[in-house]
């Protein structure tokens, strides 16, 4: 990165403006710990080792004496909008843990508001002391078949969107995409190609002859590694391999034996966050928490330091100016104690104090919203009737696929049960872990739903409603009854956006979302305090899942196996068709 006063600094014509003295400096180019200090002017590095000379009389000591001084942690791969939280909170939740960049393509907006929802977070966040780099959905609507949304993106908006300064490529070019030949999508990878930007990719369970396939659509790197065999061969296949440590998805621990007992190298190997909600920020950390459990799992700390830094810094194509303590690089810097136990005393953000001791130094302040991003719902209140799932049997029972979500692993299984059929509707059966689940479109009130099973869950009673639901952002509630359903929904469109746990007629938790239907500008803290309410009246209501809405909001995801439900109908992934969740009449 050409910096100007930062070359002056080098050659003795400008003195630094702030000098690191006394710290071990953790050496991610070389994997070496020692000591040695640093020399910022401006918000880049100057120097590095005995920068003596740089120091004047107006430069600014930060004394680091017993610390380590490790580059600011990059997550690269991350959807900031599943904390809930918007950009500016977000920042607030993962500053004072290190983390300073992120990859994020702002995806739950784009559903709502195109490509005009990404530019709106990217402005909002220019005022941030957290780095964005920007690679926007390889295509909106990413379901196969396609949902019902409020805006698209494709091509022409990738044609806008790589001309931007935090561009960098295409996200979540899944294997569905370039196994169906998307047109738009090969299209847009056309542009990546045009501007020297990655290709960002979305494999899960790929493996062999369709990897060699996926790898040749020059997708970058993978974030859905679920084993160390996966992972191995995606790495044998020239892929960059971010694993996940994500509120539901654990899967750094077995995919990280990749490197533990096959004994791979780390080059490529990367962490990240993927989705995870406040509570987990707030109570575990960030990329600093997924560190620890790198290193709880057998990898040394300073390895582990550069999956977080420079490995994805190189993933991501921006290792010029992030992942690394060294001159022309964003002073992006931490002060650690003990590299193992990894406790961040201090955040500079290009050079700028930023957080200390877990709290945040500088003032965050969201921007006042405009009514467009706050009024995000055209939808007509629904009653328990149209909930119901109809079928042209009278009366009887039939052989049903109920959606089973296992608690150790964020996919979908199918499970056959026999249910009830009285009056052409087919009941749910909560004695039997049997609920109802509808996806009901939210942005023209065009009558648009349906209604499926589900199982996993164990909701005895009550319902739950969320409308953040990746990847469409319509209303998904699952339920034991059709009545308690209706009233979660109904309160979910009338705070356009949130999070409901009702009863009945009854509301006993929410969290309204009114930004774009999906984000809070409530600090970090009061979003805990709300996740726990919402968990806790789901758990009154009999759901055995730890955390139940982050399960539900992503029924709508066609890329995850086996099972989805859109407004426009139920889909088998192996498919990518709709399909009826009705097998057999009995």
């Amino acid at each position: 990165m050409y910096n100007k006063q930062a070359i002056d600094t080098g050659l003795g014509r400008r003195k630094a403006d702030l000098v690191f003295r006394g710290g071990k400096l953790v050496n991610v180019f070389t994997a070496e710990v020692y000591e040695a200090d640093v020399a910022v002017t401006g918000e880049v590095i100057a120097a590095i080792g005995d920068v003596g000379e740089t120091v004047g009389e107006e430069t600014r000591i930060v004394d680091a004496s017993g610390k380590h001084l490790v580059p600011g942690l990059i997550d690269p791969h991350v959807h900031t909008e599943v904390s809930k939280l918007s950009i500016t909170g977000y920042a607030q939740a993962v500053l004072p843990r290190g983390t300073t960049s992120v990859c994020t393509a702002f995806d739950q907006i784009a559903p709502v508001k195109g490509i005009d929802g990404i530019r709106y977070m990217l402005d909002e966040a220019k005022g941030l002391p957290l780095r964005i780099f920007n690679p926007p959905p390889s295509k909106i609507p990413y379901t196969i078949p396609p949902g019902t949304l409020g805006a698209s993106i494709g091509p022409a908006d990738h044609r806008v969107a790589m001309t931007w300064e935090e561009a960098n490529g295409i996200a979540e070019t899944t294997f569905d995409f370039i196994r169906a030949g998307d047109e738009d999508v090969i299209e847009s990878i056309g542009l990546c190609e045009e501007h020297r930007l990655p290709v960002h990719g979305h494999a899960p369970f790929v493996t062999g002859l369709a990897l060699g396939a996926y790898a040749c659509c020059g997708a970058r790197d993978d974030h859905e590694c679920f084993s160390k065999e996966e992972t191995i061969d995606k790495l044998r296949n020239g892929i960059y391999c971010l694993l996940r440590e994500a509120t539901m998805a654990h899967n750094l621990a077995d995919c990280i034996k990749a490197v533990t007992e096959a004994g791979l190298p780390t080059r490529r190997v990367c962490l990240c966050s993927d989705d995870t909600d406040t509570s987990t920020l707030m109570r575990l950390g960030h990329m600093d928490h997924i560190l620890r459990c790198a290193i709880k799992a057998g990898i040394d700390p300073v390895t582990a330091i550069s999956m977080v830094t420079i490995n994805a810094a190189d993933a991501l194509r921006v290792d010029d100016v992030v992942g690394a303590i060294a001159p022309g690089r964003y002073a992006d810097i931490l002060l650690v104690e003990d590299l193992e136990e990894f406790e961040v005393a201090s955040v500079y953000s290009g050079g700028r104090l930023v957080a200390s001791d877990g709290s945040m130094e500088v003032a965050l302040t969201p921007p006042e919203r405009p009514p467009e991003m706050l009024r995000t719902f055209k939808l007509t209140p629904v009653s328990a009737d149209d909930l119901l799932f109809r079928t042209d049997l009278p009366d009887g029972r039939v052989e049903a696929i109920s959606m089973f979500i296992p608690p150790e692993i964020p996919i979908r299984l199918r499970r056959d049960v026999e249910l009830e059929v009285s009056g052409g509707v087919v009941h749910p059966n909560a004695g039997i872990d049997v609920n109802y689940v509808s996806v009901i479109e939210r942005y023209n009130d065009t009558g648009s739903r349906s209604t499926a099973f589900m199982s996993g869950f164990n909701l005895r009673e009550g319902a739950l409603a969320t409308s953040l639901s990746p990847d469409d952002e319509n209303v998904v509630c699952l339920g034991a009854d059709a009545v308690s359903m209706a009233t979660a929904v109904n309160r979910v469109i009338e705070l356009n956006g949130g999070q409901v746990v009702s009863r009945g007629g009854d509301v006993l938790a929410e969290l309204a979302l009114p930004l774009a239907g999906i984000m809070s500008d409530i600090p970090p803290a009061e979003m805990v305090e709300a996740e726990d309410r919402l968990i806790a009246a789901a758990h009154e209501l009999g759901c055995t899942l730890p955390n139940p809405f982050m399960w539900l909001i992503f029924l709508p995801i066609t890329a995850i196996p086996q099972y989805s439900l859109l407004d426009r109908g139920f889909v088998e992934q192996a498919t990518l068709d709709f399909c009826s969740p009705i097998v057999r009449r009995l």
